[in-house]
Formats: structure tokens, C-alpha cells, sequence
């Protein structure tokens, strides 16, 4: 009995949706190896033999090529029949470390050993609201990071370079034109507030961080020239926040900590505020339910890794009222993160 091919324009079966959501970790983790190997960095901008590739990476190549047919066939790789070479396409640029929208950072963490137990254990997070990969780690995520500086070092590339695409989009988002002086609260090595500066001459920055990431911040200021328009300082925002200045930062930040703790810290940068102060909270703000957002992906991140949350605008309005601040304005940006602005009720 004869089987009549689906129309070209008629929607794929639900079966079939729901079998390619069932193996698209397959998927995600032949790009983490992909970048755990390297393999997009030695490709460069010259198609390769899979041979040579599997040499320069220590893999068995007829294997390697098979991960290799399954990429091209999600358009990442192209081999040239002629040649046998394999190069990559406009999407497998994004593998390459030296791209400035590269996912590699976000492929390296979210490979690691790590965040494969601790979203292995999602169940453990549905059943408690911890998050799991406490139980691999024997301490909190952050605790954990600070004493293992080589994992840390995969962790923090993979924020390096997401705050890398949203920076210029928060800038050309936000009219920063009328501040003075800007804080970044736990602004990591300053990618952020170095976009800031570099836009608006006239305005005086501060990296607030923990030491061990301030050591970080300090030669990179210094080696974009910023040193003398950027002070580097250590601290921890769950005590007390520079105070007096025009703006203030929270980029990424909220979305680590569970309401409670991340009420400390709006409280804290509330303490510090002056009256005509604004406090600017980058993050994704969630659009509700029955919608397909990125930031509900993250939201299962946060809940696995660190016990925090992404949250929706009425959840960022209630954090503020009990802070003593209001939200005056969400300002969206081409990137998933929005410029939620707090000022002082």
C-alpha cells in the first residue's frame, strides 16, 4: 500500500516536533564537542581534510566524520565534494573563539561535566527548588567556582562572552548621555561598563567585585587604555555598595539569587542611591506563560545551577516596592536581556 508524501507546506507532525525536542541534546552536545576539541579554531578560514582535523584533534576519523554529516546537515559545516575538505559555514563561524559572536564560551561551560549532572538531576531541583548540582559540586556553584580556578576560568568565558553580545546592545539601548558616574555591581572583568565609557567620554566608571575577580579587571581596564576613568573595587553586595553615584548596574546579576538574597541586594544599592539616582537592571524579563521565550530556558539554568530564577515584570516590580524602589521603565534590546530601570519610590 502506496504512501502519499506530506504537501510541502503542511506543518511537520506532532510526532515528529516532539521527537526532535526528545534528541536535541544530541545535537547540543556534538557542538560542545566541536569546541571542547577545538575543532572550529583549526578549520579557520581553510576547509580541512577530516583526516587532518581528526589528527589535529586525536580523534578516530571516520567517526569524526559522521559528526561531521550530521552538521552539515544542520548547516554548520560544508564539505566540498570535490576537494573532501570540510569548512565552515556563516552559522559554524559562531564556533570559533575568535569571533566576536562566538558561542564557544557557552558551549565549554555548558559541556562541562558539571552542568551535565546537574541538569542529569533536574528532578532533585522539581522536588526540593535547590539546585542540583550542589550535590556534585559539595558546595554552592559560586563557593565552588572560587576554589577551582580552571573550571571557573570555563564558567566565566561563557559569561565573558554572552556580556560581550549584550554590551553594545545596552548601550545602544540606554541613553547613559546625562550620567556622570556609573558603577557595574558585580561587573565581572568589565566588558560592560568599558562599552559604556568608551560611548560616553565623560563618564567616570566603577567595577564593583569580588577580589578574586577584581585581580581579573585590573590589567584588562589598563590594557583598553580605561585606568584613569575606571576604578576597580573590591567588595561583596550582599554588605554595602559605593554610594552617591549616578548609575548603577546589575547586570545578569539578579537572575543568580533567589528573592530573598537578591532583595538584599537591591536593598543595599537602594542605601546608596542618591534621590535622583537610577539603578539598571539588565536581565531577561520573562513574557508569561503559553510563550515561547529564551529567557524560560535560562529560567531552568538558574534553577539547576544556582538556585536563582529569571522573572517576569510584575515579579521585578513586587522585588522593587520592597526595596523602596519603583520600576519607571523597561527598555527591550536586541539581545534577550532588557534595561529594567529602578529608581528610588
Amino acid at each position: 500500500m502506496s504512501q502519499h508524501p506530506r504537501p510541502a507546506n503542511s506543518p511537520p507532525p506532532a510526532a515528529l516536533i516532539m521527537t526532535q525536542m526528545v534528541y536535541g541534546f544530541w545535537v547540543s552536545r556534538c557542538l560542545q564537542i566541536m569546541a571542547e576539541l577545538g575543532i572550529a579554531d583549526t578549520i579557520g578560514d581553510v576547509p580541512k581534510s577530516v583526516e587532518e582535523l581528526a589528527k589535529s584533534c586525536g580523534t578516530h576519523a571516520p567517526s569524526l566524520r559522521r559528526m561531521f554529516r550530521l552538521l552539515s546537515g544542520l548547516g554548520v559545516l560544508r564539505k566540498d565534494e570535490q576537494s573532501d575538505c570540510w569548512g565552515l559555514t556563516e552559522l559554524g563561524q559562531m564556533l570559533r573563539q575568535d569571533n566576536p559572536g562566538s558561542v564557544y564560551g557557552s558551549l565549554r561551560a555548558h559541556g562541562h561535566l558539571l552542568s551535565w549532572q546537574a541538569w542529569g538531576d533536574l528532578k532533585t531541583s522539581l522536588q526540593t527548588g535547590l539546585p542540583s548540582v550542589e550535590k556534585f559540586m559539595g558546595d554552592s556553584f559560586f563557593n565552588y567556582l572560587s576554589a577551582h580556578p580552571e573550571d571557573a576560568a570555563i564558567f566565566n568565558g561563557s559569561m565573558a562572552a554572552y556580556q560581550t553580545l549584550n554590551a553594545p546592545a545596552v548601550v545602544n539601548a540606554y541613553d547613559f548621555s546625562q550620567a556622570r558616574t556609573v558603577v557595574d555591581v558585580g561587573g565581572g572583568t568589565g566588558t560592560l561598563i568599558s562599552h559604556v565609557l568608551k560611548a560616553h567620554p565623560a563618564i567616570h566608571g566603577t567595577i564593583f567585585e569580588m577580589p578574586h575577580v577584581t585581580a581579573e579587571a585590573r590589567p584588562r581596564i589598563a590594557s583598553m587604555g580605561l585606568a584613569e576613568r575606571c576604578d576597580v573595587v573590591d567588595g561583596d553586595f550582599f554588605a554595602s555598595i559605593p554610594k552617591g553615584k549616578d548609575i548603577y548596574i546589575l547586570s545578569q546579576i539578579l537572575h543568580d539569587w533567589d528573592d530573598e538574597k537578591s532583595l538584599r541586594i537591591l536593598e543595599n544599592i537602594r542605601d546608596a542611591m542618591r534621590p535622583d539616582s537610577r539603578l539598571l537592571v539588565v536581565e531577561t524579563v520573562l513574557p508569561g506563560d503559553n510563550a515561547m521565550h529564551f529567557g524560560n530556558l535560562y529560567d531552568m539554568a538558574m534553577l539547576v545551577l544556582v538556585g536563582g530564577q529569571e522573572r517576569t515584570e510584575a515579579e521585578y516590580s513586587a522585588l522593587a516596592r520592597r526595596a523602596g524602589m519603583k520600576v519607571s521603565r523597561i527598555l527591550p534590546t536586541v539581545m534577550p536581556p532588557s534595561v529594567v530601570e529602578l529608581v528610588p519610590a
